[in-house]
């Protein structure tokens, strides 16, 4: 059951973060009501997997309490009937201290122990499946200059990277030793490159082109390792590469950190950076500058800020190569050409790093060497006008506009005219024209940097406890409830003062029909009216749970979208699955062992005062202790609770971002 339970859980969170990563393209279509109507869908099926296992901790819980009670009748009964005994009250009374030291052992840690080593056993079980799930081949991605390699393969020195018949598949096994393990299961895989062989040089502009799905994205994957080789070879001879991947991934944080990703401060570099991706009119409309939190995924930048920032974090790696999936794609015609000339041309052609650029600007291509890539395989290498030639059509030659140099324009002409262009730029460009440039998403500016979650201190308000009794059904039902637990109580006290009398009674009647049915009676009420308490309790405490969820998901998914902006994905998961857990898990058997030993620790203090009146007078001083004792811990340990809860939402957070940012941290080495 357990096992179930945690496969619905991951069906359930993994819609839910699928919602909140979508949550625009959702509110824009108007599909709230139907991701609502599909998590609720889920959650039921949850619910009811909760209830079967609920079911068994509810027997239980009614055996534990009212084994003490059976196992003492049947002692009696075999000890008056079989073994023709004489019950007294010394006797009675000694059996029930005897299984009462049973009853907690037996009955509660015995069951626990089982209980909690199954779902150990889960999840040991889907820890393991994570540990088993197949891995990068990391020799394909670590430079391979020993002299074995560099003896093997005859190489131009100026070649860095090299493609040598090399086919891949996207969802190919990617924990073989060797390529030809990987070709064990290509036959249901689908085909990314085929037989694809390129030489890669230092200095040297190489621009990608193709129509959409033609593979681009691909081969860059391939270069920078995150596509696992299954046919070929790839021969590695550099010692950093930096990659920018076209959807850009921003990291929580401010934009320095984004930018510096873990490397050192170079002041100077890090202006000539920051100047040639065009982000110094941006930094200065910011509130803090390039000191601005930048929310989950970047939701403060537009797309055209977000993708400069990822162009920034490769150029600030100082790579010895440099992948660009087609960066320019958005950012409009004069933001594109500063990018170009004086981010791609100047600081990293013209000093000597290698840039694979991917891109559909074609106007910028010049006479750089292309490679033409179509259904996964390189079609043409050569200058853009052969690539052209050969594209059916699919290509066409783009010229800049009035105040640029044409396409056809010589080398001496295009150098000329991108250093005019560096100047016309810089000379032109001011705040107005890259307002025009970003996107109409200045408002975002304004969110307030401050994402810190809010702890509530001091004790737990009366509105959520009555907020949750609504929830379980009413204030009626918890009365109800309570009026259980009291009848429950009542019957196990009557029946030990059954027991007693009939401790009392003369040998000849202790073997009488009338007494034996009295005990036996009120024993049979113990044990229903104690499963069915527990039922009930279970029961509610789950209905509670799962109207709270769907209230919660109905808040979320109708909230405004600055609500998504201002509050991690990770901590909105965080109150989806921790939170959840708990309410389906820990509080409905928490609040019923709260409630039993409530009505235990009241029946015998009524028991003992009816004995021996003259115990009152140790009541006050008891009291007060015990009071004293529980708001010292109840204090304490509502604050750790809380904390703990504050303190898992940014690990969700950081491990989400992590996971969706994992190829542009593998590929410009910030794993560690």
């Amino acid at each position: 059951l357990r096992s179930r339970v945690a496969t619905i859980t991951d069906t359930r969170m993994t819609l839910v973060s699928q919602t909140i990563v979508g949550v625009r393209v959702m509110k824009m279509s108007g599909w709230e009501k139907e991701f609502e109507k599909r998590i609720a869908d889920i959650r039921k099926m949850e619910v009811k997997q909760i209830h079967k296992a609920n079911g068994l901790k509810a027997l239980n819980e009614a055996l534990f309490f009212s084994v003490n009670i059976l196992v003492s009748i049947v002692v009696f009964l075999c000890y008056v009937f079989f073994f023709d005994g004489i019950l007294n009250t010394r006797l009675v009374f000694t059996i029930f201290s005897l299984t009462n030291i049973l009853q907690l052992e037996l009955t509660k840690h015995l069951s626990f122990g089982v209980m909690s080593g199954a779902e150990c056993w889960v999840s040991i079980r889907r820890i393991q499946q994570f540990f088993e799930e197949p891995e990068l081949i990391e020799k394909q991605v670590m430079n391979t200059t020993s002299s074995s390699n560099l003896s093997s393969i005859e190489m131009d020195r100026d070649i860095i990277i090299r493609l040598s018949n090399v086919t891949c598949y996207w969802d190919v096994n990617r924990h073989a030793n060797s390529a030809d393990e990987c070709m064990e299961d290509t036959t249901r895989s689908t085909m990314a490159l085929e037989d694809v062989s390129v030489d890669l040089k230092v200095g040297e502009l190489i621009c990608v082109v193709g129509s959409v799905g033609s593979g681009k994205s691909a081969l860059l994957s391939s270069i920078v390792g995150e596509l696992s080789v299954s046919k070929g070879s790839i021969f590695r001879s550099y010692d950093s590469l930096a990659y920018a991947s076209q959807d850009p991934w921003i990291m929580n944080g401010n934009i320095k950190e984004n930018i510096l990703m873990g490397k050192e401060m170079d002041p100077q570099y890090y202006d000539q950076v920051i100047k040639a991706c065009g982000l110094t009119q941006d930094f200065a409309q910011f509130m803090h500058g390039d000191e601005t939190m930048v929310g989950d995924r970047g939701v403060q930048c537009s797309g055209g800020q977000r993708a400069r920032l990822g162009l920034a974090r490769a150029l600030y790696r100082d790579a010895d190569i440099i992948v660009l999936d087609d960066p320019l794609s958005a950012v409009d015609s004069r933001v594109g050409r500063l990018i170009f000339y004086s981010a791609i041309m100047d600081l990293m052609v013209k000093k000597g790093k290698c840039v694979v650029l991917a891109t559909h600007q074609h106007q910028y291509i010049g006479n750089s060497r292309c490679i033409f890539m179509c259904n996964g395989k390189i079609r043409n290498i050569g200058s853009f006008s052969e690539c052209v030639e050969l594209s059916d059509g699919n290509l066409h030659f783009v010229s800049h506009n009035a105040d640029d140099s044409s396409e056809g324009s010589n080398g001496n002409d295009e150098k000329d005219s991108g250093d005019l262009m560096k100047k016309e730029i810089a000379k032109n460009i001011n705040s107005e024209d890259v307002a025009k440039h970003m996107d109409n998403d200045a408002s975002k500016q304004n969110i307030t940097d401050n994402q810190e979650e809010t702890k509530f201190n001091g004790v737990v308000s009366r509105a959520t406890f009555f907020r949750y009794g609504r929830a379980m059904g009413g204030i009626g039902i918890c009365i109800c409830l309570l009026v259980l637990f009291a009848i429950t109580q009542a019957l196990m006290l009557g029946n030990v003062v059954a027991i007693g009398r009939w401790s009392e009674l003369e040998a000849e009647q202790q073997k009488s029909r009338t007494i034996i049915l009295v005990v036996v009676g009120l024993g049979g009420a113990v044990i229903l009216s104690s499963l069915f308490r527990s039922l009930a309790c279970f029961a509610l405490t789950i209905r509670a749970s799962k109207r709270l969820h769907d209230a919660m998901t109905e808040s979320v998914l109708r909230a405004k979208i600055v609500f998504f902006d201002t509050n991690p994905s990770g901590r909105i998961l965080n109150r989806f699955s921790a939170d959840v857990g708990s309410n389906d898990d820990l509080l409905p058997h928490t609040l019923f062992d709260f409630l039993m030993c409530f009505f235990l620790v009241f029946g015998s203090i009524i028991t003992a005062c009816t004995a021996v009146p003259a115990i009152l007078l140790a009541f006050p001083p008891l009291i007060w202790y015990f009071m004293k004792v529980r708001t010292i811990f109840v204090t304490t340990s509502r604050e750790l609770k809380r904390f703990e809860s504050m303190a898992r939402s940014p690990i969700f957070a950081m491990l989400g971002e992590s996971i969706s940012g994992i190829a542009t941290i593998r590929s410009n080495g910030c794993k560690k």
